[in-house]
């Protein structure tokens, strides 16, 4: 991602009047190709969450945040990730802060992921739903735009229709097998630190499987830790 999409604007249309603002987060693209930025939860010390637009809520970490976070879980609700659905307890009514940017009365979900993940929680797409969200790889910086007006060259940009399927967003992505083209939707997640996921329902819709070179066998773990193998192949062409 970091090679290919140096700025990425992404824009949401919400019921709510936008106000003219423009405002900037900084954040760190790491090792794992996850934007983070430092965010704090009830005045708590800094912590490093990562944003993430395949989230519709906002998550933490216990497996990192437990002794940092002494939050009171009063509720609880399904969790839909790679791995299938989950139950994970809630925690009601709490602030958060990014920069000058704050939530109050927020819910967080809970869940403990594996040791092997760094971050001590999520910030899903609805943090910034008042905003335009301008992601600048080169800079690295989150700018906040209150309107269409404060954005500087928007012609820089191309325009790619965009859908919101179970509160993500979703593009057209075609991949081509032989002279055929395949178009199907993709989420445009921030969380996945990988390039291309293709799942099995695709694959078995558009008879992909076989079809490609095989590079590797591929494995990736779940919010549970559960693992995910798959076969990781090389596409000849692709476009966006």
């Amino acid at each position: 991602m970091k090679t290919f999409f140096k700025l990425f604007l992404i824009i949401f249309y919400f019921s709510i009047t936008l106000v003219e603002a423009q405002d900037s987060i900084p954040f760190k693209l790491g090792n794992d190709n996850r934007i983070y930025i430092k965010a704090t939860i009830n005045d708590s010390e800094p912590l490093d969450f990562i944003f993430d637009t395949g989230a519709n809520a906002m998550v933490v970490n216990t497996t990192k945040t437990d002794s940092k976070l002494n939050l009171e879980f009063d509720s609880s609700t399904e969790n839909t990730g790679a791995n299938g659905v989950t139950n994970q307890r809630v925690s009601s009514s709490n602030d958060l802060h990014i920069g000058k940017f704050e939530r109050r009365n927020e819910e967080l979900i809970a869940i403990a992921y594996p040791n092997s993940y760094v971050f001590d929680g999520v910030i899903g797409y609805p943090f910034f739903e008042d905003y335009l969200v301008e992601i600048n790889y080169e800079l690295q910086k989150l700018v906040l735009h209150g309107s269409k007006k404060t954005i500087n060259s928007i012609d820089k940009y191309e325009n790619v229709k965009m859908t919101m399927t179970g509160e993500v967003p979703f593009i057209d992505f075609t991949i081509f097998k032989d002279d055929e083209s395949v178009v199907f939707p993709v989420m445009i997640d921030t969380g996945f630190n990988g390039i291309l996921i293709v799942y099995h329902k695709i694959v078995s819709k558009f008879e992909l499987a076989n079809q490609y070179e095989t590079k590797r066998n591929s494995q990736s773990s779940g919010t549970d830790g559960t693992v995910i193998k798959s076969n990781q192949v090389i596409i000849p062409k692709v476009m966006l």
